[in-house]
C-alpha cells in the first residue's frame, strides 16, 4: 500500500491488533464493513471498477461459504480482480466446532472458472504471492493457515521432497506441510509432494512425480471428493496413469469437542505419527 496507491484493504471485522496499523496509515484505503462479508465482496467490486486493486480479508469459511454467489457472480463471471485473503484453515479454530471448521471451502470455489486457488506452505511462498497477484491483476482466493512452517525456502508451486524408497509418496498443502515432513522424518523411505498453489495445477508436472510411485496418499483438512485427491485423481485419470492413490482426509462435520488441529488429524490418521507408523 506504502508504494501502490491503488491497493485499497477491506476487512469484515476482522484482524484486531493486526489491521489496525493500516487504518491508521492508510485512512482513505481502509475499510472495515462490520460482520457484512457479502457487502466486503460488493464494495471490492465497485472499488476495482473504479481502479483499484482491493484486497479482502476474513475467516476463510465465512468468505467463501457466505460470499458464494457474490464471488460466482461478481468476480469469476466478470473475472474480476480481486484478492480474497482467508484465515485459518481445516481445524485451525479447532475448539470452535464445524461452523469454524475449514473443511470445505476451496473446493466449493475451484469450480470457478479463472478464479487461482493458493494455500501458502511457507512465508518463502507467501512473501511474494500478493506482490505478484495485484501486479497480474488476478482473482484469487488465497487461504492462510495459522500454522508456521519453516520446512522448505521454495518460492515454487508444488516442492518434491524425495525419501529414501520411490514406493510410496505422500501429497499434500497449506499447514499440514509439517505432517508430511515430519512423517518423512519419522520413515525416511517416504517421498513428499507439497502444493502451495492449488490452481492453477501443472498436469504434467504431477503426472511427472506421480509416474515414479507405485502408491500415492493424500493427506489434507478438506473434504477429499472436492479438494487435492480428486484433482491428482483427475490427473491420473486423465493420462491413463497406472497409480494407486488413495485419501485420508474429513469425511464428515463433526460435533465432537477438540481443543488443537491435532485431536482432529488423528481420528483419520492424519497425522505424522500415523502415517508414518502406517506407510513404514
Amino acid at each position: 500500500m506504502q508504494r501502490d496507491p491503488s491497493v485499497f484493504l477491506v476487512i469484515a471485522d476482522m484482524g484486531i491488533n493486526l489491521i489496525e496499523r493500516f487504518a491508521e496509515a492508510f485512512p482513505d484505503r481502509f475499510v472495515n464493513v462490520g460482520i457484512a462479508e457479502q457487502n466486503m465482496i460488493g464494495a471490492c467490486v465497485g472499488l476495482a471498477n473504479c481502479g483499484y486493486k482491493p484486497v479482502a480479508y476474513t475467516i476463510s469459511n465465512f468468505a467463501v461459504h457466505r460470499c458464494f454467489e457474490q464471488i460466482r457472480n461478481d468476480v469469476a463471471i466478470h473475472k474480476t480482480p480481486i484478492v480474497i485473503l482467508g484465515i485459518g484453515t481445516g481445524y485451525d479454530n479447532a475448539s470452535l466446532g464445524p461452523t469454524h471448521h475449514i473443511l470445505d471451502d476451496w473446493g466449493c470455489v475451484r469450480s470457478f472458472p479463472g478464479l487461482e486457488i493458493h494455500s501458502p506452505t511457507s512465508c518463502a511462498y507467501a512473501s511474494p504471492l500478493l506482490d505478484d497477484l495485484l501486479d497480474r491483476g488476478a482473482s484469487a482466493y488465497v487461504r492462510i493457515p495459522k500454522s508456521e512452517s519453516r520446512y522448505s525456502e521454495s518460492s515454487e508451486p508444488m516442492v518434491y521432497l524425495p525419501g529414501q524408497d520411490q514406493r510410496i509418496l505422500v501429497c499434500t498443502y497449506g499447514g499440514l506441510a509439517p505432517v508430511a515432513v515430519e512423517a518423512q522424518r519419522l520413515a525416511p523411505a517416504i517421498s513428499a509432494l507439497v502444493f502451495n498453489r492449488l490452481r492453477p495445477l501443472s498436469g504434467d508436472a504431477i503426472a511427472s512425480v506421480l509416474s515414479r510411485h507405485q502408491r500415492v496418499v493424500v493427506v489434507e483438512d478438506h473434504f477429499a471428493e472436492t479438494g487435492l485427491y480428486s484433482s491428482l485423481c483427475q490427473v491420473a485419470a486423465a493420462r491413463r496413469m497406472p497409480v494407486a492413490i488413495e485419501s485420508r482426509a474429513p469425511t464428515d462435520y463433526t460435533l465432537t469437542v477438540g481443543t488443537s488441529p491435532a485431536f482432529f488429524l488423528r481420528s483419520f490418521r492424519g497425522d505424522a505419527s500415523s502415517l508414518a507408523e502406517d506407510l513404514r
